[in-house]
């Protein structure tokens, strides 16, 4: 499971997404070249693949995210993929939305995050993850138990 995160340009007095007219597209971050030179000053060390999918790792979490654009197509907006424990994560988004001067919208609840908001949407995430995929469950007797 991914926290997962959208960065584009839009409004500062929007909250979140739900008050976008429908026929609103958000102005450009950037061209592919330009987004991908602000991932990397940002995110020292990433790494894109021929595909244009970029990983990042930390210590306690690491970052994917697709920048296919090529070098002089505009780019509408990046999405982040979010794995891991730490809740620098959240302040790694922010970044990442500041260097593009833009703002980060947290997908599963549809708010734009802020610096009071990022850690505690990050830290909800992680509570969720944690239920969803078993850690807070007993665990379950192996295949092997029913010999």
């Amino acid at each position: 499971m991914s926290w997962n995160v959208f960065v584009m340009r839009c409004p500062p007095e929007v909250d979140a997404i739900d008050q976008m007219a429908a026929d609103w597209e958000p102005p450009s971050l950037g061209t592919g070249r330009d987004v991908r030179a602000v991932l990397a000053e940002v995110l020292p060390g990433i790494e894109y693949s021929t595909s244009g999918w970029a990983d990042w790792e930390s210590a306690g979490f690491s970052l994917s995210t697709l920048v296919d654009e090529v070098d002089d197509a505009p780019v509408a907006g990046v999405s982040l993929i979010v794995h891991g424990h730490d809740a620098t994560a959240a302040q790694a988004v922010l970044a990442i939305a500041d260097a593009l001067n833009a703002r980060a919208l947290d997908i599963g609840s549809g708010d734009f995050l802020t610096k009071d908001s990022a850690r505690f949407s990050f830290a909800s995430w992680r509570a969720y993850r944690d239920r969803v995929v078993g850690r807070d469950r007993p665990s379950f007797p192996s295949r092997d138990s029913f010999g």
